[in-house]
């Protein structure tokens, strides 16, 4: 299990509520697969399209990871000069990564094209 939780959210603040347009739209995309649990919490498979966008061609290390798409999703994120502690709306997790995941540029674009909002990913500490 890993330390460190793949997350993505929009860069903006706003309140509109698109976890249903996430995981339909990432389900049709084959993004993600069927669901599951993880944690105590729901959360999907992967499905056949996330290493494409997330840049990992292993299905092993695929098969591994889960998929939480989160209304709030609370985290942590660098300032200026120390963390902040921030709430974010729309969260899509990816959890079971180990860091071997270093590109999520195409993920992001699809993030953004989807909702309409612009989307920025990171490691987070568990």
């Amino acid at each position: 299990m890993s330390d460190f939780i793949l997350k993505f959210w929009p860069k903006e603040t706003h309140t509109n509520d698109q976890t249903e347009l996430l995981k339909s739209q990432l389900k049709i995309d084959d993004v993600i697969s069927e669901e599951t649990t993880h944690w105590g919490k729901p959360a999907f498979k992967a499905g056949g399209k996330l290493g494409e966008l997330i840049g990992i061609d292993n299905q092993m290390y695929l098969s591994q990871l889960k998929v939480q798409v989160e209304k709030e999703g609370y985290g942590v994120e660098r300032g200026e000069e120390d963390f902040e502690y921030i709430n974010r709306p729309n969260v899509v997790a990816i959890q079971n990564g180990d860091g071997e995941i270093e590109n999520w540029a195409k993920f992001e674009e699809y993030l953004s094209k989807l909702t309409g909002k612009r989307y920025k990913g990171g490691w987070e500490l568990l």
